[in-house]
């Protein structure tokens, strides 16, 4: 099946009740090629509001990714004391970095590309800042030559004086040596047949293999990517892949990603999809300033 990916600048995807209001100076879109220590991949922030978007994702010249992006942060307050909200990156929320928060080295710029040393290793760092509201969001990928990339989602501010959550949702659409024949497993050793929800507390890590050729990513959850509550129930979605279900999101913040698209279809050897929910709590008591930050490790295995 060839895949078409879906460029457009309407933005009625959903409606303005449902997110922060805004009045801020914006930064353009931008889009480009990159090719880095085995990497490379496209990657736009011009893509019908699914924040920074990667495409073409190739490690060591095997095709990994045909799309990652990010739909949604859905926010959850207290006893409904405030919002809900869909938080959604697009280019008319993006927003020049400044002070050297949350990444030095980029002030002046809405996208960041930096590379760094931590520890003897090498880093590429490619993000977006974004304002929605009170909240500051910093949307990032970070590659490094050994194979993985870290999805990360920054976020600091206080839209109301209320607790509350932020529960950010990632797109992997992994097409791995081609997007017809992946297989996904839990812990490693147990494929999958049908289209399935999990928890982080059930599964240690998920791997997308080609039946093939065996190649495969692994994915790890983050340290700090939190536990599902009743406003969100699921850290991970598998689904095979359809056009209308990919794209934007148009769910709101009410939308369940464990309540979306499950039609028990086969997802053995098959053409898949991968959502991945991270649940970032915020103390009110904690203020403004502090970031919080979540998100997963994608881990490639080559054969």
């Amino acid at each position: 099946m060839i895949k078409l990916l879906l460029r457009t600048r309407a933005f009625g995807l959903v409606a303005a009740l449902f997110i922060h209001s805004m009045a801020v100076s914006v930064a353009s879109a931008e889009s480009g090629q990159i090719s880095w220590e085995g990497w490379r991949f496209n990657y736009s922030t011009d893509n019908a509001a699914t924040g920074l978007t990667l495409s073409g994702v190739y490690y060591k010249d095997q095709q990994i990714l045909y799309r990652a992006s990010f739909p949604v942060m859905r926010v959850e307050y207290d006893n409904d004391d405030c919002g809900p909200y869909a938080d959604i990156l697009w280019e008319d929320t993006y927003l020049p970095i400044e002070n050297n928060q949350p990444v030095p080295g980029c002030n002046g710029r809405s996208l960041c590309q930096r590379s760094y040393e931590q520890d003897g290793q090498k880093y590429l760092e490619l993000g977006i800042n974004a304002k929605l509201g009170e909240y500051d969001i910093y949307q990032s990928y970070v590659f490094n030559p050994n194979g993985f990339f870290d999805s990360f989602v920054f976020s600091r501010g206080l839209q109301c004086v209320v607790n509350h959550s932020h529960h950010a949702h990632w797109l992997f659409d992994f097409d791995i040596n081609g997007d017809d024949n992946d297989q996904v497993l839990r812990n490693g050793n147990s494929v999958q047949t049908s289209e399935f929800n999990d928890r982080r507390s059930d599964t240690r890590f998920w791997s997308v293999q080609d039946a093939r050729t065996r190649t495969r990513v692994e994915i790890y959850p983050g340290r700090d990517d939190g536990n599902p509550d009743a406003f969100s129930q699921w850290d991970v979605a598998v689904r095979t892949w359809k056009r209308h279900e990919t794209g934007n999101w148009f769910w709101g913040p009410r939308g369940e990603i464990g309540n979306l698209f499950d039609n028990s279809e086969n997802i053995n050897q098959a053409d898949i999809v991968f959502w991945y929910v991270t649940h970032l709590e915020h103390s009110a008591l904690e203020g403004e300033e502090l970031w919080h930050y979540s998100g997963p490790r994608v881990q490639v295995i080559l054969p």
